[in-house]
């Protein structure tokens, strides 16, 4: 069974006294009085990018507003809700990162790791600015300074399949 895009709506009849959210699915039914069509183990809520947000064995505690809930026997067995899962074509399978969320990723990364170049370099050229640097020191920031460049120049467009530069030790 499956019921898509549920939306928030107040029925004719509410009933009294009991304060509800009710849920109609986009063929008009009602989440509530849905609950004995899902007859299958585990029942899924999935977003309208086929995201799933949201499982339970029981209907009764899927929150479904903006998504879609469908019933199947057996999850994958490596299956959990931290990781990024899609319901596509009955079945569902892992989420597969687009090209540009690959190359957002690789932006993030590139961010990072040059913050992190960044808190060494700037001690280290702080010693050579006031002229109390070690020989040790100065061979260590041209590594970084290096180590920087090469970072800079890294092909984002490559994600996933980009070759970072070798951090300094």
């Amino acid at each position: 069974m499956q019921l898509n895009n549920f939306k928030r709506y107040e029925p004719d009849n509410p009933q009294e006294g009991i304060r509800v959210q009710y849920f109609i699915s986009e063929d008009g039914t009602d989440f509530y009085e849905s609950f004995n069509l899902f007859s299958k183990k585990y029942k899924i809520g999935f977003d309208e990018n086929r995201i799933i947000r949201t499982f339970s064995e029981d209907i009764s505690a899927i929150y479904p507003n903006s998504l879609s809930i469908v019933d199947i026997e057996k999850l994958p067995d490596d299956f959990n809700i931290d990781e990024k899962w899609v319901f596509i074509n009955g079945k569902i399978a892992r989420y597969q990162l687009t090209k540009q969320e690959l190359i957002q990723q690789a932006e993030q990364n590139k961010l990072f790791l040059m913050h992190n170049a960044n808190m060494v370099i700037t001690p280290l050229q702080d010693a050579v600015d006031l002229n109390m640097v070690t020989g040790e020191e100065k061979v260590k920031l041209t590594e970084w300074k290096k180590y920087r460049v090469l970072l800079n120049r890294v092909d984002l467009s490559a994600a996933p399949d980009i070759k970072w530069p070798q951090k300094p030790v």
